[in-house]
């Protein structure tokens, strides 16, 4: 099947072959400022059955991130020799899953092409589906076309961009051709490619346009929810944040069903990004994996729930040298996942000060809830019931959440709902629900992540 596959890509590949060019660099101190949009935008939802749509994702999200720390931590024990453990690796054979939850729309191609990307922190390879397609995943809009585009090459298999793809294969005489895969099933496959990329600001009156290395995926499977791509903003090369050498980028995600635009910021932003916070900024240092470098670690050193610090030791938060564990910030998973030790403690903390019953044996479908007395439920607004306050504790920084980035108040059910999830294995991530209402800056020069509250 995978040999068929091969043949039907280089088929392909065929009809559009041109000489290629060297991938781009950020020129400038130029920034750019796009808006975001979230992938249910303009369904007419609530914000509870957003939530709820968010919530199933993240468990595709959740599996997906176990499998690729659980990749790397079980390949550093698998015999091969140490140069081979402790060399970074430029591409991993499984990254998260294409359910993701924020596009940002752009252009491909001369003259350009719309494309509506999805943004993930979580993974490197940029692409779009192209025409023709032997299989792709519905999309919003049309097929990406390189036959008509004048700026679309082919990169030679010599190109540096085409050896840092893992799966990579030149069969077709100097032509990169590539195979990428994501833990949720989801697959790209297709030539590797340059091609000019037109972003607009979120104000609609600037334009900039850079070439930058993508696939162009003629094989695709599994899903897209709502994207015709993905933008990896990584660490690693084949990212656009590292193949524009961005030093830092920045986004405000605004809560689910506000009606208000997300916005993404790039760039040197040598002027600064806090001109919308309505709080103290804090930063904390970003740590790196050699076994998972595509993800942005941070270091949590505990959690409080109410008034009392929980007991949890700072080693359940720990990032392993064999790539397990570690607390990872994500754009693309809403809920936040804790390993089960950590959650039941959590869990624990939050029922005994609210002194309510869980909702459906305190394991439900869409998260752990609790049912709020009928008293509450007769005046029709569960947001009136108290509950205690969640802080995360980061080296450097203490993040005290807002009541709607951790609870969700679903008045239909009468309950409340906790936004948070078992990751599956030994591994954290910080969800975007958490950093909803947030200007969020990652500054890869100075390798710290810093958060302020804002108005986005």
């Amino acid at each position: 099947m995978e040999q068929r596959l091969v043949v039907l890509v280089l088929a392909i590949a065929s009809l559009y072959y041109a000489c290629p060019v060297a991938s781009a660099a950020f020129v400038g101190d130029d920034d750019v400022r796009v808006a975001l949009k979230h992938v249910d935008a303009g369904k007419q939802l609530s914000r509870s059955e957003l939530i709820r749509r968010a919530m199933q994702r993240s468990k595709a999200r959740a599996a997906a991130l176990s499998a690729v720390r659980n990749r790397a931590a079980s390949a550093r024990f698998s015999g091969k020799n140490d140069d081979q453990r402790t060399t970074p690796p430029t591409g991993v054979s499984v990254r998260p899953s294409g359910d993701l939850e924020y596009v940002v729309d752009l252009a491909i191609g001369t003259p350009p092409q719309p494309v509506s990307a999805l943004l993930d922190t979580g993974s490197d390879l940029i692409w779009t589906q192209c025409a023709p397609c032997a299989s792709c995943l519905a999309q919003p809009d049309p097929l990406f076309a390189p036959g008509e585009s004048a700026s679309y090459e082919p990169m030679r298999c010599a190109g540096q961009l085409c050896s840092d793809i893992l799966h990579h294969g030149c069969e077709m005489p100097d032509t990169c051709t590539y195979r990428y895969n994501y833990g949720d099933g989801t697959m790209t496959m297709g030539v590797y490619a340059t091609e000019r990329f037109t972003f607009t600001s979120s104000g609609g009156d600037r334009l900039m346009t850079v070439p930058l290395g993508f696939g162009c995926g003629s094989m695709n499977v599994g899903s897209l929810n709502n994207g015709s791509g993905i933008v990896g903003f990584g660490r690693n090369p084949l990212s656009l944040v590292s193949q524009l050498s961005i030093r830092r980028f920045s986004y405000c995600l605004t809560s689910y069903g506000s009606g208000r635009k997300s916005t993404l910021l790039f760039g040197s932003l040598s002027g600064g990004v806090y001109g919308d916070a309505t709080g103290p900024v804090q930063t904390t240092p970003l740590l790196q994996s050699l076994q998972n470098p595509t993800f942005y670690y941070v270091h949590l050193a505990g959690l409080t729930v109410g008034a009392r610090r929980l007991r949890i030791p700072e080693s359940a938060f720990a990032l392993r040298p064999d790539g397990s564990g570690g607390v990872i910030v994500d754009s693309g998973t809403a809920l936040t996942l804790l390993p089960g030790a950590v959650l039941a403690e959590v869990v624990r903390a939050f029922r005994q000060q609210l002194r309510l019953p869980f909702a459906n044996g305190g394991n439900p479908e869409d998260g752990v809830c609790f049912l709020v007395p009928a008293a509450w439920r007769r005046s029709s607004s569960t947001s009136q019931v108290p509950v205690p306050r969640m802080v995360f504790h980061f080296q450097d920084a203490d993040l005290d959440l807002p009541r709607r980035n951790y609870v969700l108040d679903d008045h239909r059910k009468g309950r409340l709902c906790l936004l948070l999830a078992d990751s599956g294995d030994d591994g954290s991530t910080i969800g975007n629900l958490v950093q909803q209402d947030m200007r969020v800056l990652y500054d890869l020069e100075a390798e710290t992540l810093s958060f302020a509250p804002a108005q986005c």
